[in-house]
């Protein structure tokens, strides 16, 4: 591989905070408004024009319950303007995870005016590019937009990127998954009533697929089987009548992190809707006048880089465990938790993770990336790093027992 020498520039640098949060998904958002509610200096950065991460740019609208810790004020602003609603005719489930449908043109909004609410500061169009880190601690990120590249300097820093991108800057220990990616998309004009008595519930869809990949109407492998707590090819209804949200399918082998793979993901995926729409409005019952609403503004990704921490538990364990150092219950109903442990990177002392990239066995991970979890995780972190900087000492010194006491009074349940 040919390189080339950049020239010596200075770079200007443009804030220095108490807490910089990277990231701006439902783990950003939820550590930059539990931070600034414990007193501490916040700047949020997000590289889209908008905030919401995966729920937003790429269509994940469907979820289980948002009904515990900072889950719950979500919850009641999108409950106010009627747009959080259970999924119907979806195959049957555990009562804790009975889905939801949500719109994402309101989390943007929304998302937008927590912050505003808080006065978190946060800057879009923006994309950190490399971390400034001095004996293990990150003094700063260096970042790019429109305005050239530039620094921010910070005491603390909360990684919400997804991919542990802000984590693998500052060298701290990762491994790469590879799970399969999945464009997701909104179908509307459906007719529901003549669709569902067709298929009997959603769940049903995979098979109508296969049967149609065995016989040739279908002639480009789509993906349809479960794998990783993904669906394969599936679909929920949604807040408004005659929309579904929509698993093209799912792609594997490719890298998260490797833009040539995102690329090829990005393009094969979009066949994917693409094929997979046709064959609907031809031969499935209710389909017959739909078409596409839109389609995800990037390839849904479900693992890329996973950090160690300082903990990992097994699956069984996030399941069943009551640990000490409890700090995120992600729903009220069960039993599902996490040490302190999984949000606390081995190696960089003024760094936690919030996220799907978050430290766990690979098992246990499929359960771990959806967005309940991504919000409580970085509501722990957000209030840990909050607390770390009000008592002068780093996360992995702050008094465990003084972290839950503040979540608890926010009003997540640990089941401690």
């Amino acid at each position: 591989m040919d390189f080339i020498t950049e020239p010596e520039r200075k770079i200007p640098v443009v804030a220095n905070v108490d807490l910089l949060v990277c990231g701006g998904g439902f783990a950003g958002v939820a550590a930059a408004l539990s931070a600034v509610k414990c007193g501490a200096k916040v700047l949020l950065l997000e590289k889209y024009g908008f905030l919401g991460g995966l729920v937003t740019a790429s269509l994940v609208i469907t979820t289980p319950p948002l009904n515990n810790g900072i889950n719950i004020e979500i919850a009641d602003r999108l409950k106010k303007r009627n747009v959080y609603i259970p999924c119907r005719h979806s195959g049957p489930d555990t009562e804790w995870l009975e889905m939801r449908s949500v719109d994402p043109e309101i989390v943007k909004y929304e998302f937008i005016r927590m912050l505003q609410e808080q006065n978190v500061d946060f800057l879009l169009h923006t994309f950190i590019v490399d971390a400034i880190t001095e004996d293990n601690v990150i003094k700063g990120i260096v970042m790019e937009n429109k305005a050239g590249r530039m620094a921010v300097m910070a005491k603390m820093i909360i990684d919400a990127t997804g991919d542990a991108d802000i984590a693998a800057f500052a060298d701290a220990p990762f491994r790469e998954i590879k799970k399969p990616m999945t464009m997701m998309y909104n179908l509307v004009g459906i007719d529901i009533g003549k669709a569902v008595e067709y298929l009997g519930n959603w769940s049903n869809l995979k098979k109508i697929v296969k049967e149609a990949m065995d016989c040739g109407k279908i002639s480009f492998d789509l993906g349809i089987y479960p794998d990783f707590g993904a669906p394969g090819v599936h679909a929920e209804e949604l807040v408004y009548s005659g929309q579904l949200n929509v698993w093209s399918g799912m792609l594997h082998g490719m890298s998260g992190i490797d833009p040539w793979d995102l690329t090829k993901a990005e393009i094969i995926t979009r066949e994917h809707v693409m094929r997979l729409t046709a064959f609907l409005k031809k031969q499935v019952p209710g389909f017959e006048n739909c078409r596409i609403e839109c389609t995800s503004t990037q390839v849904g990704v479900r693992a890329s880089r996973q950090i160690f921490g300082e903990a990992s538990p097994k699956m069984d364990e996030v399941k069943h465990i009551k640990f000490d150092d409890t700090v995120a219950k992600p729903y009220a109903k069960s039993s599902l938790r996490l040490p302190y442990g999984c949000i606390m990177p081995q190696k960089v002392n003024n760094l936690l993770v919030a996220g799907r990239c978050i430290s766990a066995e690979e098992e246990a991970l499929g359960m771990l990336r959806l967005w309940p979890v991504c919000s409580i995780t970085g509501q722990a972190a957000g209030t840990a790093a909050a607390l770390s900087l009000k008592q002068g000492v780093m996360p992995k010194q702050l008094d465990i027992k003084i972290l839950q006491k503040t979540l608890i009074e926010q009003g997540m349940d640990l089941g401690l």
